[in-house]
C-alpha cells in the first residue's frame, strides 16, 4: 500500500545508519546465494516490507525451509496498484525476474489494498454508491487480481500463485496520521466497521478467485492480528482452506491493534505506527500462516532445475 513520507520530518540518516542498511542487503544476498529461490514476491508496500527486510526467508527459516528463499525486487513495489500490475510495464517487470531466477516457481501475491483505499480515502462509499454500485467496484479489482493471477500461471516456470490477504487497517490512526503528513483518510466519516466492510469484500473476491483458479491459492489474513496479540479474548482465528471459516476471522468491526504496528514519531509526537502498514511481527505472522497453510506441501516438491527451467 502507499508509503507515508514519514522521513520529511525524522532525522536524517547517518553514515552508520546506511552502512548497516548496506550490510543487511550483502547478508540477505548472501543467504539466498546459499538457498534455492522458490518463491517471487509481487505487489504493493506489505510486498515491499516483506522482500526489503527478508521476511519470507526469515519465516521459512523459522518453519524449517532454511535451504529456500525469495526473491523480491523489482516486484514488490510500495504504493502500486492491480490496475498497474496487468499492464505491459509491470508484466515485464515479472518476465524479466522469472527469467532472471528460473528455479522460482511460486508467486505471492500482496495486491489490491491502495486499489480499495483510493476508492474510499476521501469518501463514505456506504452513502455515495449503492450496493450494487460498490459491488461492480470490487468486481473490478478482482478482475485485475485474475488477470495478474493467470498472466503468472502462464509462465512456463510457475506452478502456484498464492494470493495474501490483507488484514484490516486502524482506520482511526489513519485519519490522524496521514492528515500530518497532508493525506486525506478521513474515510468520508466512514466508522471502523464500514471501512473494514470494504476489504471484507475485498478479500472475498479474492478467496473466490483461489477457489475459482487452478494452481491458485489464498491466505485468509483477516482478524488474525487481534487473535495472535490477544487484543479481543475469543476473538477467531481466520479460517483456512478449503472454505476459509470462520471468514470473516476476528472481529469485524474492530481494528487491527496498535501492537501489529511500528510507533512513528511525528513533530515530537509519538504514535502507535500509521494504522495500514504492520510492523515485522505481524508480516511474520501472516507469512506464518501462509507458510502453515499453504505453503508447505509445495515446499517439500523439488523446484525445477535451473538448467531443466532454462531450456
Amino acid at each position: 500500500m502507499e508509503q507515508p513520507e514519514y522521513q520529511i520530518i525524522m532525522k536524517k540518516p547517518n553514515l552508520l545508519k546506511c552502512l548497516c542498511f548496506a550490510c543487511l542487503a550483502i547478508m540477505l544476498s548472501c543467504v539466498c546465494n546459499s538457498a534455492e529461490p522458490r518463491i517471487l514476491i509481487v505487489g504493493d508496500s506489505w510486498a515491499q516490507t516483506i522482500g526489503a527486510l527478508g521476511l519470507m526467508d526469515k519465516a521459512l527459516a523459522q518453519a524449517g525451509f532454511d535451504n529456500i528463499c525469495s526473491v523480491g525486487e523489482p516486484c514488490a513495489l510500495g504504493g502500486t496498484r492491480a490496475a498497474q500490475w496487468v499492464t505491459p510495464e509491470y508484466g515485464r517487470k515479472i518476465k524479466e525476474t522469472l527469467d532472471a531466477h528460473p528455479t522460482v516457481d511460486m508467486i505471492h501475491l500482496v495486491i489490491g489494498g491502495n486499489d480499495v483505499l483510493r476508492r474510499i480515502k476521501e469518501q463514505n462509499v456506504f452513502e455515495v454508491w449503492t450496493e450494487e454500485e460498490r459491488a461492480r467496484e470490487w468486481d473490478a479489482v478482482a478482475r485485475h487480481i485474475k488477470r495478474i493471477v493467470l498472466y503468472c500461471l502462464a509462465c512456463e516456470q510457475v506452478r502456484h500463485v498464492v494470493i495474501a490477504g490483507y488484514d484490516y487497517l486502524n482506520a482511526a490512526t489513519a485519519q490522524e496520521v496521514f492528515a500530518l503528513l497532508g493525506q486525506n483518510f478521513q474515510f468520508g466519516g466512514m466508522t471502523q466497521a464500514q471501512v473494514n466492510q470494504c476489504f471484507i469484500e475485498h478479500e472475498r473476491r479474492k478467496r473466490d478467485l483461489a477457489l475459482e483458479i487452478e494452481g491458485c491459492a489464498y491466505i485468509h489474513n483477516l482478524g488474525l492480528m487481534q487473535h495472535h496479540f490477544g487484543a479481543l479474548p475469543g476473538a477467531p482465528k481466520p479460517g483456512g482452506p478449503p472454505d476459509y471459516a470462520p471468514f470473516p476471522g476476528g472481529a469485524p468491526a474492530m481494528p487491527m491493534p496498535d501492537a501489529a504496528f511500528t510507533p512513528v514519531n511525528i513533530a515530537g509526537k509519538e504514535y502507535p505506527g500509521d494504522g495500514i502498514h504492520p510492523n515485522e511481527e505481524a508480516h511474520l505472522v501472516m507469512l506464518g500462516n501462509a507458510i502453515n497453510v499453504v505453503y508447505k506441501p509445495f515446499l517439500q516438491t523439488s523446484a525445477p532445475s535451473a538448467t531443466a527451467a532454462a531450456q
